[in-house]
């Protein structure tokens, strides 16, 4: 990928958060939540399971393959969920974020939010090529999510988190566009497009190598200190089809590519990535 593309990709992040901000009067009509014919919130669930398989780590060249839980809990405008099970919860405007959230306004097309969400960190034992760097501690984020409609098929959105527990998580910023192409009454895919920014903090956290006593960095590479920037950009679909009433099964695959700072770092061993999953779930009771 081109100097001149990547400028271009960080232009249409800002473009992104440009077009969430022109949607802002349309919270002025919001929806209400879920509820009862009394008024009373209802109390709304997701469970299920997901295969997956990916790269070790963003830049790896191993792979790992994980069986998680798909879950989500809703009551009125607060949820406590998996990534997965947020999203087949029906909240599409919204990245696919996992911890505890409050929707601070939503309406037919445009939808605010604040969450806290745990980060796993990345531990040595990921991959070889990690042994001797220190490890990405586990932290808890803050985060501000947004998303706004366009059409009823094209959709945009960005979500801006901050480490607040002081263990190098540094801030992180996501922006997307979707597209959603209803296949039967059943079944329907949806198309992404994605980049990722990160300061100075979460890149040299996840892809920066230490420099030690005499100048040579951890685990026999070079010391590497990154930038903030764009980091990554990645494409993806989903299909998801509802077996029944309740029962739904869906399926993905995506690619993902490390760009800027992360992408010269030694722990970058392939920049191109390839991933899938498939789940199954129950939801009820919207």
């Amino acid at each position: 990928m081109t100097y001149q593309t990547r400028i271009l990709l960080g232009l249409w992040g800002c473009t992104v958060l440009w077009g969430l901000c022109a949607g802002l009067p349309a919270m002025a009509e919001e929806a209400p939540p879920s509820v009862h014919a009394d008024g009373s919130p209802k109390l709304n669930y997701v469970l299920g399971a997901v295969v997956s398989n990916g790269p070790d780590y963003a830049g790896g060249d191993g792979r790992s393959s994980h069986l998680s839980p798909s879950w989500a809990l809703e009551y009125g405008r607060f949820r406590l969920s998996t990534s997965r099970g947020s999203t087949l919860m029906g909240h599409g405007l919204e990245q696919r974020e996992s911890g505890a959230t409050a929707i601070l306004a939503e309406s037919d097309r445009f939808s605010l939010s604040a969450s806290l969400r745990l980060d796993n960190g990345r531990k040595n034992s990921d991959s070889p090529r990690l042994a001797g760097l220190p490890e990405v501690r586990s932290t808890v984020r803050a985060r501000v999510s947004a998303g706004y409609a366009i059409t009823p098929r094209w959709s945009v959105g960005a979500g801006l988190s901050q480490d607040i527990l002081g263990r190098d998580g540094g801030a992180q910023l996501n922006t997307s566009v979707s597209y959603t192409l209803p296949v039967t009454q059943q079944t329907r895919m949806v198309f992404g497009a994605g980049a990722s920014f990160g300061d100075r903090t979460y890149l040299r956290a996840r892809f920066g190598v230490p420099a030690v006593a005499g100048g040579a960095g951890a685990a026999r590479l070079p010391a590497y200190e990154p930038g903030g920037g764009l980091y990554s950009v990645d494409l993806g679909v989903d299909v998801m089809t509802a077996l029944n009433r309740h029962w739904v099964v869906w399926g993905g695959v995506g690619v993902s590519q490390v760009q800027g700072d992360a992408r010269r770092s030694p722990l970058t061993v392939r920049p191109t990535g390839y991933s899938a999953s498939l789940g199954l779930a129950y939801r009820c009771c919207r």
